[in-house]
Order: C-alpha cells, then sequence, then structure tokens
C-alpha cells in the first residue's frame, strides 16, 4: 500500500485540514481586533494604550494557557482540549459585545478569550507535526497558514458587521460564527500513536538525527541553557510582529491618513502576506533546515521595522506591511519544528507550551511599544526602530542557540 492512500496517512490529511480551518478561524480574530480599536476607544473614551492593553492581555493568557492546553491535549485528547477552549473563547468574544468599561473589556476578551485560544492552539499545531515527521516545515506552515487565510476573508467582514450593526453586536456574531464553525471540525482532531511514521518513507540521515534526538520533558528541558535562549530569542523576535498585527488599521489611518475601510483592506493584506510567509517559510525551511530559516525571518522582519519609518503613502505603507506579515508569518512556522529537534517529540506537546509563553511575553513588548510611543510623540516612528533593535538582538541570540544546541546534542 502507498504512503499516500494509507489508512494512517488518511487520518494525518484529516487531522491537518482540520487543524488548517481551525486556525483559519479562531486566529482571525486575533488579527482583525485592531479593527474595533477606534470604534470602541471613541464610544467609550479609551486611549489608544488602554486599548492595546486587552491585546496585550489577550496574548500574553493565550501564550500562558498554550502549557495548560498542551498538557490537556495530552493527557485527555486533543479535540477535547478544543473543546474546552472553544468555550472561552466564544463565551469571551460574547461578552465583549457588553463590555462597557476597561476591566470588563480586560476580562471578557484579554482574559477569557485569551484563555480559550490558548488551550486550542496546542491541541492543533503539535498534534499535526506528529503526523507529518516527513515534512516537518511544509505542514507547520500549512497548518498556520489558516491563521492567515481566515484574517484575509475575515477583516472585511468584520469590518462590514461594525458598520452596519455596530462594534459590540459584531463582537456578539463572530462569536456565534467561532463557536459553529470551530465546533464542526474539532472531532477530527485525533493523537497521533506514539512511534508512528509513514508507511514507505525513510528518514535522511538528518532527519534519523532528529527522531532519535533525546526526549527531555519539561523537569529536564528547563536545565539547558538553550532553553533559556530560545525564550529570550522568542520574546524578542514575536514583539516587532505583533506591534504591527494589533496596531494595523490605527497606524493606517494615523500615519498615513486612510478611511477605515482602506484600514480593514490594510489589515487583509497583511494578513495575506502573513499566509504566504507562512506556506512559503514552510518549504524554505525543509530547503535551509531550522537555524538558518530563522535567521532570515529576524533578518526581514527588522528590515520591515527600519523601512516602516519612512512609510508616508499608502503603497509603501502597503509594501512594508506585506514584508511585516511575510517575515512574521514564517515565525511561528520555523520555530515550532526547531523546539522539536531540540528537545525531542515524546513531550512535545507541552514543551511548545512552556517555550510558547516567551510569545505571550512578546506580545506585551511589541504593542505596549507602539501605544506609549504613539500616546506620548503622536508617532510611532519610535516604536519602529526599537522593534528593529530587538530582531537585531534575536539574530545575536539564534548564533548563541545553535551553538548551545549542538553541543547539548554531542553530549547525548
Amino acid at each position: 500500500m502507498s504512503t499516500v492512500f494509507s489508512a494512517e496517512r488518511f487520518g494525518a490529511e484529516i487531522v491537518k485540514a482540520a487543524g488548517v480551518w481551525i486556525q483559519s478561524l479562531f486566529t482571525s480574530a486575533t488579527a482583525f481586533f485592531s479593527l474595533f480599536a477606534l470604534p470602541l476607544t471613541g464610544q467609550f473614551g479609551w486611549t489608544s494604550s488602554q486599548f492595546s492593553m486587552a491585546y496585550t492581555i489577550y496574548m500574553f493568557v493565550y501564550c500562558a494557557m498554550g502549557f495548560v492546553g498542551s498538557l490537556l491535549a495530552e493527557k485527555l485528547q486533543p479535540r477535547v482540549a478544543i473543546y474546552i477552549g472553544l468555550v472561552f473563547f466564544a463565551a469571551g468574544w460574547f461578552l465583549t459585545g457588553f463590555a462597557s468599561s476597561i476591566p470588563q473589556l480586560y476580562l471578557f476578551y484579554g482574559v477569557m478569550a485569551g484563555a480559550g485560544a490558548g488551550t486550542i492552539y496546542p491541541a492543533c499545531l503539535p498534534t499535526a507535526l506528529k503526523w507529518f515527521p516527513d515534512k516537518a516545515g511544509s505542514i507547520s506552515g500549512l497548518v498556520q497558514a489558516g491563521a492567515s487565510c481566515g484574517p484575509f476573508i475575515m477583516s472585511p467582514i468584520a469590518q462590514w458587521l461594525i458598520d452596519t450593526y455596530g462594534a459590540q453586536m459584531a463582537c456578539r456574531i463572530l462569536a456565534v460564527v467561532f463557536l459553529i464553525g470551530v465546533g464542526a471540525v474539532a472531532w477530527m482532531i485525533v493523537p497521533c500513536p506514539e512511534g508512528w511514521m509513514p508507511e514507505g518513507w525513510t528518514p535522511t540521515a538528518t532527519q534519523a538525527k532528529e527522531l532519535n534526538a533525546k526526549n527531555y520533558n519539561i523537569p529536564g528541558m528547563v536545565k539547558t541553557s538553550v532553553f533559556w535562549v530560545m525564550v529570550v530569542m522568542f520574546i524578542f523576535a514575536n514583539a516587532a510582529g505583533t506591534m504591527m498585527v494589533s496596531a494595523t488599521s490605527p497606524i493606517a489611518q494615523n500615519q498615513i491618513g486612510q478611511n477605515a475601510m482602506t484600514a480593514a483592506m490594510c489589515v487583509s493584506i497583511m494578513t495575506l502576506a502573513n499566509m504566504c510567509g507562512r506556506i512559503g517559510f514552510g518549504f524554505i525551511y525543509d530547503k535551509l533546515k531550522d537555524w538558518n530559516s530563522l535567521m532570515l525571518v529576524l533578518v526581514l522582519n527588522g528590515l520591515s521595522m527600519c523601512m516602516l519609518t519612512v512609510a508616508k503613502t499608502l503603497p509603501c505603507f502597503i509594501a512594508c506591511i506585506c514584508l511585516v506579515g511575510f517575515s512574521f508569518g514564517g515565525l511561528l512556522v520555523v520555530f515550532a519544528p526547531i523546539v522539536k529537534n531540540v528537545f525531542g517529540s515524546k513531550y512535545y506537546n507541552r514543551n511548545y507550551g512552556l517555550i510558547f509563553i516567551g510569545y505571550g511575553i512578546g506580545a506585551f513588548v511589541g504593542p505596549k511599544i507602539s501605544a506609549i510611543f504613539y500616546d506620548s510623540t503622536g508617532s510611532y516612528v519610535a516604536g519602529y526602530i526599537g522593534s528593529a533593535l530587538l530582531a537585531a538582538a534575536a539574530v545575536a541570540l539564534v548564533f548563541a542557540a545553535r551553538k548551545l544546541a549542538a553541543k547539548m546534542q554531542e553530549t547525548n
């Protein structure tokens, strides 16, 4: 029986397809949240900094709960973790439609929706990667491309809902869409049997080395130097991308002078570039391999931030956000399989969930840089420069992490 049409591989394809769909729906909510910034701040008199803190709390809780979600996916079933997370995620968005104060916004969107998303995410990507040890990069890219495909379609729809029904009613309608859309396919996410490999697949020497790498559990992983370097690297690398994801719409309106619908289209364009980056870096990873791919992501990320400092026209701004989206899209794609290669696959769900907390800390740094500098100077330029410097620091950390990982693997 061929690899392509074996029952096991067919099941793996179902897991991949369901993972793409779930990522498409629930992650799209994060990308187009910036569309609600001006309507809600105008309605309730909140500052840009106060509103952006909701996104920051969301991302931090999302990443912190990733560890809990990964444990639920391992101890119970991935789909059980998804359904538990879905209840909190949809409820958080629905209740955000009734929030009339900053504490309510932080509780409903930041904490509830963030906790739900964090429970869902580690049940999708790590599970899919285990089913495809032969194509780690491309599968990581394809699954996570759903996180960008969704916003490209949903951002104009969300803006239309806001314009037609108001921002708060739009939140309630979207909550129902998420509940139905994710709930309909979550049952398809099933765990990969331990030690499973595709029929007829012969690993290369590099792949065999990765498959036979020592499996670190969490106590063993946190004792290694490379773990801490990777966490700090993840924080720095994520800061620039999350700054733009959380503020693309207001930046387009305030810096470039565009109207709300054009700004919404900028969000869609950036998320389309993000999707291309996720797919593209999936294949780039399979060619360049782990650390080289990550370094390319960071160089492009820093370059895009520098370009934004001089973006004054809509075409130039679109070119910049395309580069931002493309590079930021590749970050999670290349980082996820690196964690598996360095620390093994047996405890991958929980290990990745713990390291993913660094993503949440980076989400705190990025939007805060943007909001604080804008509130104090009326410009995003200083924020761009700060994010570019963080990307440069992350490049330096790649060299350190690669050296530490190689030394660690030689001693095993």
